[in-house]
């Protein structure tokens, strides 16, 4: 064979090769950062029980606030005309 078909395919071997490295790289670290936000599996703890509803102290009142809508002009004053110089 000569050496531009040896050239050529070399380059297709190392562009599948570097293809495949790159994505399997990627899958490596997608696994890798799943596996760390994953939550392992917790113990059971006693939490401390809640007051009940009747000995909270009762909630402050909620405002909100509205805002009115304002009316459109029905009548508009007459146009204008305007003069570019």
């Amino acid at each position: 064979m000569s050496n531009p078909v040896v050239g050529v395919i070399a380059l297709i071997v190392l562009f599948i090769l570097c293809f495949f490295f790159v994505h399997i790289a990627r899958l490596v670290k997608f696994g890798w950062s799943y596996q760390k936000t994953a939550a392992p599996p917790k113990e059971k703890e006693e939490k401390p029980k809640e007051k009940a509803p009747a000995e909270q102290k009762p909630q402050e009142p909620i405002y909100y606030i509205v805002e009115r809508k304002r009316r459109t002009q029905s009548s508009f004053s007459e146009p204008k005309q305007i003069r570019f110089k």
